[in-house]
């Protein structure tokens, strides 16, 4: 065997790792969610609202199509226990933008089930007039180049609906952005939903 094989048999534990850590640590990235002041002029307060994030295999995402969002939130839906969302609270107490870390317990385990889509929903209350496709769920493919965000992935809720936007969202009464998260400090924040354990 020649020398310069042999370094590169030496080194492949080494670049297998980096190849690996380019596929799954890209899709660690971070997502911020807002509320847009749209929402207080359409129902005359900010509404209580859960939002979930969650990366799930094509199986599931097709499962939460069929379901449906109303569905997927009811109080028995064993399907979102299982596939286990980051979830947030917004309510007219609570506005402030919230952060589901670039390095997270949730993207650890997410990881593990090799994910291809991205969801993003919201306990919007549904409108008769809805459309088809229906606008309080985002899906954000992991396969392609723009889902391994290259740059973070900000979302407001609106009324009916979550809009993809490009700019960090902000808190629509005081105007601040989200607050910084350290990686290490995730799941602390009460009104975020997480198990205590699973974050430990």
């Amino acid at each position: 065997m020649s020398k310069g094989n042999g370094l590169l048999k030496s080194l492949w534990p080494l670049i297998l790792g980096m190849v690996l850590c380019l596929a799954g640590c890209a899709s660690q990235r971070q997502v911020v969610v807002g509320l847009s002041p749209d929402l207080e002029d359409y129902y005359a307060m900010y509404p209580s609202i859960e939002f979930d994030a969650v990366a799930v295999t094509s199986e599931e995402a097709n499962q939460i199509k069929s379901d449906g969002v109303d569905k997927y939130f009811a109080p028995a839906s064993s399907l979102r226990k299982r596939i286990d969302p980051f979830t947030v609270y917004f309510s007219q107490e609570h506005t402030q933008p919230e952060t589901l870390p670039y390095r997270s317990n949730y993207w650890d385990r997410w990881l593990k089930k090799k994910p291809v889509t991205l969801v993003l929903i919201a306990d919007l209350p549904h409108s008769p007039d809805m459309p088809e496709e229906d606008p309080r769920v985002l899906y954000i493919d992991l396969k392609k180049r723009d889902g391994l965000f290259t740059k973070p992935v900000y979302v407001e809720i609106e009324p009916q609906k979550i809009t993809r936007i490009f700019d960090k969202p902000t808190d629509p009464r005081t105007h601040l952005p989200a607050a910084n998260q350290k990686p290490d400090t995730q799941g602390t924040n009460p009104r975020v939903h997480g198990d205590a354990e699973k974050e430990k």
